[in-house]
């Protein structure tokens, strides 16, 4: 879904872009694992921890946090603050990767992953490590504080910030209790962002256009207005 297509770079999309990187560079080096004679050279390393950490904290914690980014405004009602946001992305993406990187390089030459003294010629990297590590942590801190302060004085979120055309962004942000009047029909398929006049939902019950002049269905828009275009997506 996201090939050849007109990606829009909010923070959802921007950690969903990490996790498919961090989690490719995961199974890359999960790859060179499948050779024995580097299972044997790296196992016990920081290559393992670094391969692991790839895998794990890419392929879970970056998708966490675009599932939540994504899901804010329809929960809440509220709009995060999205400065906050790709400033929290851009510090987790960069300290991760300047955290578990490096682990390839000095594991491969022999830093082992659990230790009582670190060898010597391996100090400074560690240190670099550390910090790393330490600026990945305080990362977080801007995701709670701008989930909590977003959440209790954030601006207005619409029905649909994302423009999308599924149905749960048709109703208002948070949801009523009874999402439709009527329960609605899905008429499109998955692939129509970027078709021009694509709808996904029929929300009126059949014969309506009769008896009211209106049109029975109304567009991803979630309105009677008029159509969402799909390549509003």
């Amino acid at each position: 879904t996201l090939w050849r297509g007109v990606l829009h770079l909010d923070t959802p999309m921007l950690f969903a872009l990490g996790f498919i990187t961090m989690f490719t560079l995961g199974g890359i080096s999960g790859v060179m694992l499948a050779m024995l004679p580097i299972t044997i050279h790296v196992s016990d390393s920081y290559f393992i921890v670094a391969h692991i950490h790839y895998v794990l904290y890419g392929g879970s914690l970056f998708t966490i946090f675009a599932g939540v980014y994504y899901w804010f405004p329809k929960m809440t009602g509220r709009m995060f603050d999205d400065r906050l946001g790709r400033l929290h992305f851009w510090l987790t993406f960069v300290s991760f990767n300047l955290t578990f990187g490096p682990m390839h390089v000095i594991g491969i030459q022999g830093m082992p992953r659990r230790v009582a003294d670190y060898p010597e010629q391996f100090a400074s990297w560690n240190l670099f490590i550390s910090l790393a590590s330490f600026v990945l942590g305080l990362s977080t801190l801007i995701f709670v504080y701008n989930m909590v302060s977003s959440w209790r004085t954030g601006a207005r979120a619409e029905a649909n910030p994302w423009r999308s055309l599924t149905l749960e962004w048709q109703v208002s942000s948070p949801p009523p209790i009874f999402n439709f009047d009527h329960v609605p029909t899905v008429v499109g398929g998955p692939y129509e962002y970027g078709v021009p006049g694509a709808q996904h939902g029929v929300f009126r019950p059949a014969g309506v256009e009769a008896k009211t002049g209106k049109p029975a269905a109304v567009a991803a828009g979630g309105h009677e207005s008029g159509v969402t275009g799909a390549d509003d997506g």
